[in-house]
């Protein structure tokens, strides 16, 4: 059984962190079910690129799940949004501070109301501190925690992000941890509770190891020059005769020996200036079929990935409209199609009794 069968999540965020922290709740066996305007108030769904009409940004992490359109602002919506709470175990919204509260849902007082349920309010800076009501987004997070300032810079000076880390590590997992621990204390017969899942936050613990080396040497960060960021040569990323890049692992000194003794070209000291030839001089396939076992392997592109032998064997990626989108990590619940705004309306509001018609009528509802 999979270990969140029978729990019901009600998801009222939109974009990047809140979606994908219940896409994982669904693989874990959550049913999710997306709570969103009847006008579609995520524009995610229009993202490009389109197949078939469908963006496959949202796909990727709504897939497996339900859609029930409400407008929670009104108090059709908010009545019937309700009588969904009185069926749920967790809510996850990613409104700023207050926000639901002046629709008359704050959840602390859906806490109190629902005395089982768990809501998960994932912001930027979290519900209290000077930020809490600042605007942001995983770049303005990643900077207010050190992360911006340690990237290597590009040719402009400016620090790349390599992919919404405060996002997806910040926020995304840490409410998706955080939930499924708050579950299992309900379980075991404990209170339902609010969580505050700051973004930031979930970045700056991510951060915090790398933060405390340079803190405990009083010294700022050296950008591309840590002991994992391409300060070792025996770790960090070459460029290779056919232009494409090898990731070179070898952090232990018995992976250093083992790769001298199959790549006897290597210097015995591996300084990185002295290694940018040797790794220029194969192409990348080349280097990773030699260099087995010594934490060597490509640098793959994105047109790469879904292909390599690894992934397929291991099922990694579901065909969507043709093409090939991430699997959640979990294997217990599979991903299935992507759900339409209101597809799901009748089949969860009408068992509660809930005027469809009326709802539909006052403008504060949908069907799909």
């Amino acid at each position: 059984m999979a270990p969140l069968q029978g729990v019901r999540v009600l998801d009222l965020s939109r974009l990047l962190p809140g979606p994908m922290c219940t896409w994982y709740l669904a693989s874990l066996g959550a049913e999710v079910v997306r709570v969103e305007a009847p006008s579609g108030h995520d524009y995610t769904r229009s993202m490009p690129p389109l197949v078939q009409g469908r963006s496959l940004f949202f796909a990727s992490v709504n897939r497996g799940k339900k859609s029930v359109a409400l407008d929670v602002r009104k108090p059709e919506g908010r009545d019937a949004f309700l009588m969904l709470c009185a069926t749920a175990d967790v809510v996850v919204e990613g409104f700023k501070p207050g926000t639901l509260a002046r629709q008359g849902l704050d959840p602390a007082g859906l806490v109190e109301r629902f005395e089982k349920l768990i809501v998960a309010s994932i912001t930027g800076y979290g519900q209290t501190g000077p930020l809490a009501d600042e605007p942001g987004h995983d770049l303005n997070y990643l900077g207010l925690v050190g992360v911006t300032a340690a990237s290597l810079p590009d040719e402009h000076g400016v620090p790349p992000t390599p992919f919404p880390i405060a996002d997806v590590a910040g926020g995304a997992l840490t409410a998706a941890l955080g939930i499924a621990a708050a579950v299992a204390g309900v379980a075991r017969g404990g209170p339902g509770r609010w969580l505050d899942v700051s973004m930031t936050e979930g970045a700056l613990a991510a951060f915090g190891p790398f933060l405390a080396m340079a803190q405990g040497e009083h010294r700022a960060h050296r950008p591309g020059q840590e002991m994992l960021t391409g300060g070792l040569g025996t770790y960090r990323a070459y460029r290779c005769a056919d232009g494409r890049i090898l990731c070179v692992g070898a952090l232990e000194p018995k992976f250093w020996m083992r790769m001298r003794e199959l790549a006897p070209e290597l210097p015995s000291v591996p300084a990185t200036h002295e290694l940018v030839p040797v790794f220029a001089s194969r192409d990348r396939d080349d280097w990773v079929a030699l260099l087995t076992g010594c934490c060597v392997g490509p640098a793959l592109g994105a047109t790469e990935v879904s292909d390599h032998p690894h992934h397929v064997a291991r099922g990694a990626f579901q065909d969507y409209l043709g093409m090939p989108l991430a699997n959640a990590p979990f294997g217990w619940s599979p991903s299935h199609e992507v759900p339409r705004v209101g597809e799901h309306t009748e089949e969860l509001l009408r068992p509660l009794g809930v005027d469809l018609e009326a709802l539909v009528a006052s403008g504060a509802g949908g069907l799909g």
